[in-house]
């Protein structure tokens, strides 16, 4: 199974983004609106995003839901203001909200912002995410943005935060148009669970399953 005539954008020298999801939100605009000129400075503009500043899934949705795009962002965790919870996003993305340059490269306000307009227009759902529901989206011809660590489909250490784009399945694994690794690649299923799928401990040590994705269409 697989949507065909998905535009390929590439940015393997990382020029508009090192998460790769302006790129990424590029190639589902282009599949939806073909007719519809853009560039990235456009984009950019339409997204409220300043380059080198990090990228989410809220800025995505809000994108795609203003121009009249269904959308949905899903997540296994809730959405929480970065403002009310700075800690906690302190440790995830190990950036000090004390420091100014930090702040920036972050974008508070921006973030915060993103959180409150999909809760408004209802774009956000809790939901335990797994791989037959990604399948499930493919098949109503839904096009899939995930996030996934990088370095462990490149087989290197560390998190590299990055977006790649689902566009169909077959017995091995997913078919992906990525900005960074290429066109029509197959990510086999067991390397998708590994990089898609974050862990983090709870207050009782335990570890739990976090994964965010957008659905498109």
């Amino acid at each position: 199974m697989k949507i065909n005539n998905v535009p390929y954008v590439e940015d393997k020298k990382e020029v508009y983004a090192s998460c790769q999801g302006p790129p990424t939100v590029m190639m589902v605009f282009k599949y939806f609106l073909p007719k519809k000129l853009i560039s990235f400075p456009w984009l950019y503009k339409q997204l409220n995003y300043t380059h080198k500043t990090w990228f989410f899934e809220t800025y995505i949705a809000q994108f795609f839901h203003k121009h009249k795009i269904h959308v949905k962002y899903y997540s296994t965790e809730n959405l929480k203001f970065i403002r009310n919870n700075s800690k906690i996003f302190k440790e995830i993305c190990g950036l000090d909200f004390k420091n100014p340059l930090d702040r920036d490269e972050l974008d508070i306000d921006h973030y915060d912002s993103g959180v409150r307009y999909v809760k408004r227009h209802k774009l956000f759902e809790l939901k335990d995410i797994n791989l037959d529901f990604i399948k499930e989206q493919i098949t109503k011809n839904k096009l899939v943005i995930a996030t996934v660590n990088r370095n462990i489909l490149i087989s290197q250490k560390g998190y590299k935060g990055h977006f790649l784009l689902i566009k169909g399945f077959d017995k091995r694994g997913f078919i992906c148009n990525d900005s960074y690794l290429g066109e029509n690649i197959n990510i086999k299923f067991s390397s998708f669970e590994k990089a898609f799928f974050t862990f983090e401990k709870d207050k009782n040590q335990k570890k739990i399953k976090i994964c965010d994705l957008v659905v498109v269409g």
